[in-house]
């Protein structure tokens, strides 16, 4: 079974998003930089909130062609891409339904309120957060008000020459699972 996997970038105060929900701020470093094509070859389906999802439907061409969605949504999706289904049973219900079409591993992409609610209801294994060497000041804040404390094993870093640092680390749920060896 695949595990369930953060990868996001902040700036280095901790925001996803500018005050305004922007994220042009992102716009000089080349995620394909830091090994987002290989991270993206290891995911068999992706569940996203229904923010995040209609900030990428609106950006252009859909850049998940060929994944299974999930959309975790109380709303119908009008017109969504090839792949992509509304799961309005929450996070929980999405995680399921994608590993009833994936043995890969499953990527929960931002925003804030999904990612909190994935970690909150214990269903994540890996969290790979990659520090961008900017400060915004204000913003969307990665983690806001989780409902409780969450130690995590550190698994590595790496620092790229332009400054991004990523930071891996294994969740207690994936520690438990036997899927992490100390």
């Amino acid at each position: 079974m695949g595990r369930v996997r953060f990868y996001v970038a902040t700036s280095l105060d901790g925001f996803i998003a500018d005050h305004d929900g922007g994220v042009d701020w992102m716009a000089p470093y080349d995620a394909r930089l830091y090994g987002y094509d290989a991270f993206v070859d290891e995911i068999g389906a992706l569940v996203m909130g229904r923010r995040t999802y209609e900030i990428i439907r609106a950006v252009g061409e859909w850049p998940y062609a060929g994944k299974r969605v999930h959309v975790v949504s109380s709303h119908a999706l009008e017109h969504p891409p090839h792949g992509v289904v509304q799961a309005s049973n929450g996070i929980a219900g999405a995680l399921t339904s994608a590993r009833e079409k994936t043995v890969e591993d499953i990527w929960i992409v931002g925003g804030a309120t999904t990612m909190q609610s994935a970690l909150d209801e214990n269903l994540v294994d890996v969290v790979a957060i990659f520090l961008v060497p900017v400060l915004l000041g204000a913003g969307l804040s990665l983690f806001n008000e989780l409902k409780r404390l969450q130690t995590l094993s550190f698994d590595g870093i790496e620092a790229y020459p332009d400054g991004v640092v990523k930071l891996r680390y294994f969740t207690a749920r994936y520690r438990a699972s036997g899927g992490y060896q100390t």
